[in-house]
């Protein structure tokens, strides 16, 4: 379906009830629909049906939804057929609810490709996204034929015990204050704090923002098991795509990925959580040289 129709054939749900949130337009040829997995309904949008082309799905970070990949997918997309969905309390999909298990997305995650007959996909995940696919690739590590991973939290640093945590209801307010925030505001916001993403990048985030639930504060990133008892079970070959990083963290976070059974990790220079934002030329060119072998 078209992406503007989507938008009007969906006007009841709370993600896409505000006006003028569409953002730019996705490449042309791209297409976009919905399944219903895992006890909801899940919106992804797709390069490609072309059955000779391997499946590779993405699963984005916390607050991003599918369209924030769009930058990435046009680079390799002659290669793939690349599903970027999004994840439940994001873009078009069904919010998340109080009874949610941790391993949610996870399961998600494996609705999606069920429903989408992917076989053997190559799964990608950014943050929130890399937890998800390196928990599902521990769990099903049958499945996917490869693995990547934009900045995982390979080291879980420990909170300082005095620093107090923002409630649940102030977190839902931070949320709803973006959903309300007009997208050229956002836009230039990001400008200004992210200089190394560019234009278009901030086009793509700022609706992102907008269509962001804020039943997303349900969630709790500490349950999540940690990747250093993750790594062990994942039998696929696995590339990590680090921020850039130096002395004992660097060290320790070498030590993790080394856990893994055939993985890799690349350090990106210059480049902070958002990888492929902060350095896009060797974050593909580490990507294309490690999906070549796969």
């Amino acid at each position: 379906m078209a992406y503007r129709s989507c938008l009007a054939a969906v006007v009841m749900s709370a993600a896409c009830a505000a006006p003028a949130i569409a953002g730019p337009e996705p490449p042309a040829g791209w297409t976009d629909g919905y399944v219903f997995a895992n006890g909801i309904r899940i919106h992804y949008w797709r390069t490609s049906t072309n059955a000779s082309k391997p499946p590779l799905v993405l699963a984005h970070g916390s607050s991003d939804d599918g369209l924030c990949w769009t930058n990435l997918a046009k680079e390799i997309q002659d290669g793939y057929d690349i599903i970027m969905f999004d994840a439940r309390g994001h873009g078009l999909s069904d919010p998340p609810t109080p009874s949610d298990p941790p391993d949610v997305q996870v399961e998600d995650l494996a609705g999606l490709i069920k429903a989408l007959k992917l076989e053997r996909p190559i799964l990608m995940g950014h943050s929130m996204g890399s937890a998800s696919v390196a928990h599902f690739a521990a769990k099903y590590p049958d499945v996917p034929r490869a693995v990547i991973l934009e900045d995982p939290a390979l080291v879980r640093p420990a909170a300082p015990a005095a620093t107090p945590q923002p409630s649940v209801d102030e977190r839902r307010a931070t949320i709803l204050a973006r959903n309300n925030t007009p997208e050229a505001t956002l836009v230039a916001g990001c400008m200004k704090s992210s200089p190394k993403w560019g234009q278009s990048e901030c086009e793509f985030w700022a609706p992102s923002k907008r269509r962001h639930h804020p039943a997303t504060v349900l969630s709790n990133p500490a349950a999540r098991p940690p990747m250093s008892e993750l790594f062990p079970k994942i039998a696929a070959p696995t590339l990590i795509l680090k921020a850039d990083a130096q002395g004992d963290l660097r060290k320790q976070n070498e030590e993790v990925a080394s856990r893994l059974q055939r993985g890799k990790i690349v350090h990106i220079t210059g480049a902070g959580h958002n990888v492929r934002r902060e350095n896009k030329a060797m974050t593909l060119e580490v990507l294309r040289a490690f999906l070549s072998t796969t």
